[in-house]
């Protein structure tokens, strides 16, 4: 068996290959051989700047900050947005004229007439009179159409399909990347196709601005497949057939009469969302058709490489890139186009070896760091035979394979890696090593890291990383760490008036929208590029009560926080025994500390026992992502030991910001050994000077603000009630006749085993005091819809019985979170039955009370931006 790109391990004994790649040939060896201190480029055969060797970020240069042109810019309106050149403009007319007409109708729908079965949802009742009326820019986009344009809508089907193998049964998927380019390829080489305006998913569909001529309505087209870095198709290459299919025309216009139809005419004729559809894969169509912008997801989110540098480092080997997401939406009498800044994480565009050193600095001697699954399925290039670039997939490091007799160990390097070639060697075996200096003449830099395996488990091709490119724009799609995320934050944490420059002055023109955009107005559409405007309201902040000796204190809200100073304490303070203090890492913080705490915790009105520790248990650990296993054992031992002292609450003091150890005592305590756990990260206990008031603490304070948050945590956890709302302010929550419920289910994050469960909660009040919120929790199937809810409602329920002596409320109000619109019937089908049936089970005469569910949707686009300060 030959050899195809590098050193293939098989029942044969040749290679083939070609001359040494440019670069790598008859190099010197450089400052450090491109090694562990990032020693320059290493003459002509090292590393592009090779890390430090910490693997927390690169060296030499490797990553760059990401510049962000509205960083440096200083703020001239107060932070509101102003568009050059622009004069804020009022909400349109029509559209108010329209909604006030259809607030109006809605008035006069009786709810007692809705019918499930019908899937009619309330009518929004009428608008909001409190506060101070204002306008704010939005982040959408008016999409002007053309009267009577047609688009005609077209069905792909590709044969053979392009499949890869990504699950672990083995079940074969479509392989995306590769069915976007061959559809590419065939609106390139067909020239029907080139005349036309075309827009495409890529995938199954295809939309024209003309219609196609297709004899019998369909025609199948050959394209053979190959590469971008390839000059054409080889004598390899799959010849596949393209089915173009009719699949019908849409008339945008048919939409836009509907949505100006006269209120109480709902009937539809038409598909809205096919409409919907087309129109979102006709938007993306400039971005799509930019070779310097990388589509991610289902093709509405859109990232570009920065100009001056590879992106914002967020340590491990990972940078962050700023992108866009877009989607087209219905509204009154018009579609709008929604336009936000997205981040997401990325590998950068650079040497591999120098890329997996930043993630592990010593990945031969560390084979449980997890790196071979960070860069598995990367797509890198090479091209060291014949001098032409060539692009494979990662499938992970070389490992030895039984049925062809291979003796190296796993993780194998270029030196361990051994075969017989008799193509350079007559008898006996040749290392990677000797193979590539006598092949092509190069001197491989860091013989003992592993090499890679960028053929597969049958035919395996093993190549050192150090001759390999990671290509551009991949997304790192599993779950960050826990330095990782703080610093996406920091990269992705902008003002409001940043995020909407951005999006009118760099999203806007990478989508193309303009009103003379031909990539949309071949297809009779136009976007203006102005942001649309809408009322609102700025609503009065409600205040709170504490108690104050014997009576009640209301403290006023500014910009959502309030003060306890000066005797305010919590409305129902509980006391604090059998608790101690654990310190992870934490040696600077001692009995002085725990005992100022529990002053100002007093203060707050939580009184406790002095700690079983007064000076806390001081627990050394490693902290380091490769000693995870010695931390847990520590954690595990030392939490072991307080449950069997009876503790039953810990207060946490760990080293950082750290998601491993924060998990991990949170697991082995409160899951495990049952103990509650208050943890705190870094020195947040420790006072700070404020520029505000000119406060300046002595060297080591501890912050009486920061223990009064702590008190609040554990003022809850002890069943205390931390603060009440004036009854006037109630509302129908005056009487304490209302359970308010929240619903939820959380997914496994990307990168989880497979099927790992999903995790559903329902948590609720249990009086009228609505301060204490106990939950229920499941594990159940991937899948929104939440599948044991009547167990799980019961269970409040007789809750809220136990504790208001047998009564029962009168009305439930649940808050859900995580549903789509196009899931909204399917509450109503799935879980509201199930909420009845647990309430018929134990009302008298089976009849329950009065239910509300509200969607909470906060994973939507929709941003606003004030117009004036």
């Amino acid at each position: 068996m030959s050899g195809r790109d590098g050193v293939q391990r098989g029942r044969g004994r040749s290679v083939r290959s070609g001359p040494a790649r440019a670069g790598f040939q008859s190099g010197g060896r450089g400052a450090d051989r491109g090694g562990s201190r990032g020693g320059d480029r290493g003459g002509r055969g090292g590393l592009r700047g090779g890390p430090r060797g910490d693997g927390r970020g690169g060296g030499g240069g490797n990553l760059q900050r990401y510049h962000d042109e509205y960083e440096l810019e200083v703020d001239a309106n107060n932070g509101i947005f102003t568009p050059q050149n622009e004069t804020l403009r009022a909400p349109d007319p029509k559209v108010e004229e329209r909604e006030n007409a259809l607030i109006n109708r809605g008035q006069e729908i009786s709810f007692s007439g809705l019918s499930l079965d019908e899937y009619t949802l309330p009518a929004r009742p009428s608008y909001g009179t409190q506060g101070r009326p204002i306008v704010l820019r939005t982040n959408y986009f008016s999409m002007l159409t053309k009267p009577g344009a047609e688009i005609f809508r077209y069905q792909i089907q590709i044969n053979p399909k392009i499949v890869t193998k990504t699950s672990r049964d083995g079940t074969p998927r479509t392989n995306r990347r590769k069915t976007r380019r061959l559809i590419q390829l065939l609106i390139q080489n067909t020239p029907p196709l080139q005349g036309l305006g075309v827009a495409t998913d890529f995938q199954t569909l295809l939309f024209s601005a003309k219609k196609l001529y297709l004899e019998n309505g369909s025609r199948t087209l050959q394209q053979r497949y190959y590469e971008p870095e390839e000059d054409g198709p080889g004598p390899r290459s799959t010849n596949h057939q393209i089915k173009i299919t009719e699949d019908g025309s849409i008339s945008v216009q048919q939409l836009v009469d509907y949505l100006s139809s006269p209120p109480g005419v709902t009937s539809q004729t038409f598909d809205k969302g096919k409409i919907l559809q087309a129109l979102n894969i006709i938007i993306t169509r400039t971005a799509n058709n930019n070779p310097t912008v990388y589509g991610s997801g289902a093709s509405n989110k859109f990232y570009r490489l920065p100009e001056r540098g590879l992106g914002f480092d967020l340590g491990s080997g990972l940078v962050a890139l700023k992108g866009f997401y877009t989607s087209v939406r219905t509204s009154t009498l018009r579609v709008l186009v929604n336009i936000n800044v997205a981040n997401a994480a990325f590998y950068p565009a650079m040497n591999l070896l120098g890329l997996i050193r930043l993630h592990t600095p010593n990945p031969a001697n560390d084979q449980t760091s997890g790196v071979e699954g960070f860069i598995s399925r990367l797509r890198v290039s090479h091209s060291y035979i014949k001098g032409k670039k060539k692009i494979k997939t990662v499938h992970g490091f070389a490992y030895p394979i039984s049925e062809f007799k291979q003796d190296f160990p796993s993780f194998g390097t270029a030196y361990t890696i051994e075969f017989e070639c008799t193509e350079l060697q007559a008898t006996g075996k040749i290392s990677v090593f000797q193979y590539f200096k006598k092949k092509y003449n190069i001197e491989l830099m860091k013989p003992d890291d592993p090499c890679l395996n960028l053929g597969n488990k049958e035919h395996p091709v093993f190549v050192p990383p150090e001759l390999c490119e990671v290509e551009p724009g991949q997304q790192y799609n599993k779950k960050l760490d826990g330095n990782q995320t703080s610093r996406m934050l920091r990269f992705a944490v902008r003002k409001p008036a940043e995020n909407a420059r951005r999006i009118v002055d760099q999203g806007a023109r990478w989508m193309g929208l303009s009103m003379n955009n031909p990539n949309l107005t071949e297809f009779g559409l136009k976007v203006a590029p102005q942001m649309i405007t809408v009322r609102a309201r700025i609503l009065p902040p409600v205040p709170i009560q504490y108690k104050s000796g014997k009576i009640l204190k209301t403290l006023t809200t500014s910009n959502g926080s309030w003060n306890m100073a000066g005797g305010t304490s919590f409305s129902e303070g509980k006391y604090l025994r059998n608790w101690t203090v654990v310190k992870f890492g934490r040696n600077d913080i001692g009995g002085p500390d725990i005992a100022k705490f529990r002053e100002y915790a007093r203060n707050c009105g939580v009184g406790s026992d002095e700690p079983a520790d007064p000076d806390g248990i001081l627990v050394e650990l490693q902290a380091g992502r490769f000693t995870q296993d010695t931390d847990d054992k520590a954690i595990k031992t030392i939490l072991q030991s307080a449950a069997g002292k009876g503790m039953k609450l810990l207060l946490v003091f760990l080293p950082s910001v750290d998601a491993f150890i924060y998990s991990r005592v949170k697991f082995w305590a409160e899951v495990k050994f049952g103990i509650h756990t208050i943890c705190s990260a870094g020195l947040k206990i420790r006072a700070k000077p404020s520029p505000d008031n000119n406060f300046k603490p002595p060297p080591g304070a501890v912050s009486p603000d920061y223990c009064a948050n702590i008190a609040h945590k554990f003022n809850l956890k002890l069943g205390g009630l931390n603060q009440t709302l004036p009854s006037e302010k109630m509302g129908m929550l005056r009487d304490r006749k209302t359970m308010l419920v929240g619903m939820d289910v959380t997914h496994p994050s990307p990168g989880s085993l497979e099927k790992s469960p999903s995790i559903a909660g329902v948590v609720a009040s249990i009086d009228g005091q609505y301060g204490q919120w106990p939950a229920s929790m499941r594990a159940q199937e991937g899948r929104e819809m939440i599948q044991k809810l009547e167990e799980m409602f019961g269970e409040r329920l007789d809750l809220w019985q136990k504790i208001n002596k047998g009564a029962l409320p009168e009305r439930v109000v649940v808050y859900r979170d995580g549903v789509s619109e196009g899931e909204y019937r399917k509450l109503l089908v799935d879980e509201l039955p199930r909420i009845r049936e647990a309430c018929k089970k134990r009302y008298p005469g089976g009849k329950g009370p009065k239910i509300s569910i509200i969607v909470c949707g906060k994973r939507h686009h929709t941003r606003f931006y004030p117009t004036t300060a």
